[in-house]
């Protein structure tokens, strides 16, 4: 089975997309990275045996098939891997993390492994959906965006994805039933299930959307793993500021959890110039309320944390700006910062248009914190920076 998905993956299937219904695409992306640890952050007994000099190179690929015809719509999309580095040689545990399938069927697919080498593929797309008067229905394993807010969304109970994960732009999606209804133009009740192998963790919740006074607004109710949960968001303007938040508070069934809110909002602006800037605040009660050190490697590329916990930080302040400089050359910075430790977080990006279907970006992450292992003061911790290619078909 292996086999055949992987030669699978590399048929050109572009000859399938000539005949309607069928639609093609995808893209080859190549990505090389290095980080640089700060070996004066640990205690000296540890230092010897410490890899500062870190390598990766990835390449991937990301197949996208989809279907349209009359009521009846899908999708069937891949994403195929080759690691070769220092991920690689973390052994087991990048392994394991690598090729474990959050779905309720398991669509994640590891060819061949080495100390340097991985190569590895999974289905994150795999849906049919047919449309009915004022709605439809979707089947299978979907992106389900209920989040509102710039970059922390605690109204995504089923689908939340991890910031710094700057290469899967099309972030992950679940296995679920969701069903539509748009009673109005400017109203939708939309109902979605996730079950999972075990009943306690499915999660299953209603969203209505409308707008009043200018403002477009959501409640949310439902279950999320053994929680019961409310949750509202919002999105609108003060004056020529946008503004917007959204909060769910998690009520839980059993006594090995503990209740939790979780609240984020924002205020963003564009200036004449076209900049953009946003501000935002998280609280997330179920983070330790003193960060640590060991929570930056929470951040890695395809860790995904909880709805119930989606950072590592109680509160989290996050500025971020957004400027084309010209058509074809654009840049980005965000800065976040927690009083825990005082964990400070920047993350800048340059990206450049070569041509029609070819870009280029360069991007950078630095994570800063109190040191409480040996002096207390504040410094760096890592840094990576990366070079990515990118030519889309």
């Amino acid at each position: 089975m292996k086999r055949l998905i992987f030669i699978l993956s590399f048929i050109p299937l572009s000859l399938w997309a000539q005949e309607s219904p069928w639609q093609f695409q995808g893209y080859l992306k190549y990505l090389g990275s290095y980080s640089h640890l700060n070996a004066n952050f640990y205690p000296k007994s540890l230092r010897p045996g410490l890899k500062v000099d870190n390598y990766d190179q990835l390449i991937h690929n990301r197949l996208d098939l989809k279907y349209y015809k009359g009521h009846w719509s899908g999708a069937l999309s891949m994403r195929n891997r080759l690691f070769q580095g220092a991920s690689p040689a973390q052994g087991d545990a990048f392994m394991d993390a690598l090729d474990t399938d959050a779905g309720l069927v398991d669509l994640s697919f590891l060819y061949w492994r080495s100390d340097e080498v991985l190569l590895h593929s999974i289905f994150d797309r795999a849906w049919l959906q047919y449309e009915f008067k004022d709605g439809n229905i979707r089947l299978g394993r979907q992106r389900i965006n209920w989040g509102i807010n710039t970059i922390f969304n605690p109204n995504d109970i089923l689908n939340q994805y991890n910031f710094f994960d700057f290469d899967y732009e099309e972030r992950p999606g679940t296995d679920a039933v969701r069903i539509q209804w748009f009673p109005s133009f400017d109203s939708q009740l939309e109902l979605a299930l996730a079950p999972a192998k075990e009943i306690a963790q499915s999660t299953a919740a209603l969203r209505y959307r409308n707008n009043a006074l200018t403002y477009d607004l959501q409640g949310i109710a439902g279950y999320f793993k053994d929680n019961l949960t409310l949750g509202a968001g919002w999105a609108g303007n003060i004056w020529d500021l946008g503004f917007k938040g959204e909060f769910n508070y998690y009520w839980p069934l059993n006594d090995l959890q503990r209740e939790a809110w979780i609240f984020s909002t924002g205020l963003d602006y564009v200036l004449s110039n076209g900049l953009y800037i946003s501000a935002g605040y998280l609280y997330n009660q179920s983070a330790p309320q003193q960060g640590g050190i060991g929570d930056f490697g929470q951040l890695g590329a395809g860790q995904v944390l909880s709805p119930k916990n989606p950072f590592i930080f109680q509160h989290t302040a996050i500025v971020n700006s957004n400027y084309a400089f010209n058509p074809l050359f654009n840049g980005s910075f965000t800065l976040m910062y927690s009083p825990d430790a005082h964990s400070t977080i920047i993350f800048p990006s340059l990206s450049y248009s070569l041509n029609t279907n070819l870009d280029l970006m360069l991007a950078g992450q630095f994570f800063l914190s109190d040191n409480p292992i040996e002096n207390d003061n504040w410094q760096w911790l890592v840094s990576a920076s990366y070079l990515r290619l990118k030519w889309s078909f």
